[in-house]
């Protein structure tokens, strides 16, 4: 009883203080954000769980099967080493689903990302306002919406990343036990040990690693930095940790790996600064809310910053060290693309910039609430008004781009995979599966797979058809073929394509003298065709891809 009543008080204790902090108008108005972004995330999971996987997808999934001894036909490429596939490869080893996986390490840290930018944000600055702004803007990004719906390896290392953002901030700035418990001088070896680990999910995120570093240099002096033995026990412990990575998880050094990103023979470029129209996109042009408040945003931050040059290492209780982080974050991640990777003519794809959404986020918050502040010195309803609704068509538009493009793609490469299981139900173990496409079909097919150049022994994808042939007799355990119209890279006798202004009116497979006109629905489908001792045969079309039998 005496048991019994004790516990009854405890939960009723704990019943209050959640009233209580549900009080606060700014804890329910995070809370709502929060399960804004669960229910979007949660919805677009639901559409996507089953959807077939990309060639960058397929490389770390197929790999972790190799991993987890389930098949051993792929080796994961250079420029995707990461620690990804060994972590799949410990739930695909105890028998869960891939849509578990994907739930486990996708779904999960994206909803954590909401919760890391609200916190941070608060430690950050006293005005809370920036932090539910921030939050709600990492609710509906559509490029982190997007890629929480893939095996990629960004939303789980940018979790990383940010957790170690906080950790640095919470201990090493603010001087508070890091989530209430452990003593604020580990903050450092700490931030370093979650760096080595976003760089193990992803290399270009060790660039975290240098935000606090200049964040450091920036804000104390050089000698206490020498003077502070934690300090050495975070570089020591991350040396450690980074060979035992090096040695262990990557396949390739990361002196080897350098190469392939590195490339001063092209011109310096600022088609990188695209990368926020990217992000802040909206069907119309003019509504690019977000966009605007983004630069507004970043000049008054980088404003301030320049001010606080000559007090930023003694004034603590200023915005100037948190504003000093965000132009650190966005002009760092900026620079690793303008001046090393200098991809020419675009910027790389959206999400490899993930490191500088925090202080984009933040640049948005600030120019919002500058506008809105300055309105509502005459009329407070009109500028909580404006807020809101800056807000929502923002946030509607981040919405809608998400919807587009992840609907337009939860049906690409089916036929790979319908034509991957399938082969896989009728194959033996030991045949082998001639296609473009090899990840993938080594992942759904569990076969062993080559590309027809690879089995000429070819230096580029357009091997000729005697070539290729001539070497085909030579491996009997080949049994399948697939042509697959929407995978690129086939040599021109396997599969042509023809279109106007980017859509397809016609296809061709030339080597079984097979073709089709979608403008006036005419096909000419050979079922089979033979080559000396060789003789394909269509066994079956599973979406676009045709599936050949090889007979010999």
């Amino acid at each position: 009883m005496e048991n019994g009543g004790l516990n009854n008080e405890v939960i009723d204790k704990r019943k209050e203080k959640i009233k209580a902090w549900l009080k606060n108008p700014y804890h329910l108005i995070f809370i709502i954000i929060l399960i804004l972004g669960i229910c979007i995330r949660l919805y677009y999971f639901n559409l996507t769980k089953s959807q077939p996987i990309w060639w960058d997808e397929a490389d770390y999934l197929a790999y972790a099967k190799n991993i987890a001894g389930i098949v051993p036909y792929w080796t994961i490429t250079s420029q995707h080493n990461s620690i990804l596939p060994y972590l799949v490869a410990v739930f695909f080893k105890v028998g869960l689903s891939e849509e578990i996986v994907k739930f486990l390490l996708e779904l999960i840290p994206s909803i954590i990302l909401i919760f890391l930018v609200y916190k941070i944000c608060l430690l950050m600055y006293e005005d809370k306002r920036i932090a539910l702004i921030s939050s709600f803007l990492m609710a509906v990004l559509w490029e982190v919406l997007f890629n929480s719906m893939r095996f990629h390896v960004d939303i789980p290392a940018l979790t990383l990343g940010l957790l170690a953002v906080y950790i640095f901030w919470q201990g090493y700035e603010k001087g508070e036990k890091i989530f209430g418990k452990i003593n604020p001088k580990f903050s450092i070896p700490l931030a370093v040990f979650l760096v080595i680990l976003t760089y193990s999910m992803r290399r270009g995120y060790f660039i975290f690693g240098i935000f606090f570093l200049l964040y450091m240099v920036g804000t104390r002096n050089i000698k206490d930095l020498i003077k502070d033995k934690y300090n050495w026990i975070a570089l020591g412990f991350s040396v450690f940790l980074f060979l035992f990575i090096e040695k262990f998880i990557y396949i390739t050094s990361e002196v080897k790996n350098v190469g392939i990103y590195y490339h001063g023979e092209n011109p310096i470029n600022f088609l990188p600064l695209q990368v926020f129209n990217s992000f802040f996109i909206s069907q119309q042009g003019w509504l690019n809310f977000f966009l605007y408040l983004f630069w507004i945003g970043f000049i008054l931050i980088l404003f301030n910053v320049i001010l606080s040059f000559g007090y930023i290492k003694k004034a603590r209780k200023t915005n100037a060290q948190a504003d000093l982080f965000v132009i650190i974050t966005i002009c760092i991640t900026l620079a690793l693309f303008i001046f090393v990777l200098r991809t020419p003519g675009n910027f790389g794809e959206s999400r490899w910039y993930f490191p500088l959404l925090l202080g984009a986020f933040i640049s948005i918050s600030r120019a919002s609430l500058t506008i809105t502040d300055f309105i509502k010195s005459y009329n407070k309803y009109l500028a909580v008004i404006v807020l809101i609704g800056l807000m929502i068509i923002g946030g509607y538009f981040q919405f809608s781009q998400a919807d587009l493009i992840i609907k337009n793609k939860v049906s690409s490469f089916e036929g790979i995979k319908q034509a991957s299981f399938y082969v896989k139900e009728i194959s033996s173990p030991e045949d082998v599966i001639v296609s473009v496409a090899v990840p993938q079909v080594v992942y759904y097919a569990e076969r062993k797979t080559v590309q027809p150049d690879k089995i000429a022994n070819w230096e580029n994808s357009q091997v000729p058809l005697d070539k290729f042939l001539e070497k085909l007799k030579e491996m009997p355990e080949a049994k399948y073929l697939f042509v697959s119209l929407s995978q690129v890279g086939h040599p021109d006798w396997m599969l042509k394509l023809y279109g106007v202004n980017g859509q397809i009116t016609g296809w061709e497979i030339p080597f079984m003298d097979t073709k089709a006109d979608l403008a006036t629905n005419k096909q000419d489908i050979r079922q089979s065709k033979v080559y000396g001792d060789i003789t394909f045969e269509l066994l079956n079309v599973k979406s676009d891809v045709l599936i050949y039998t090889i007979k010999r």
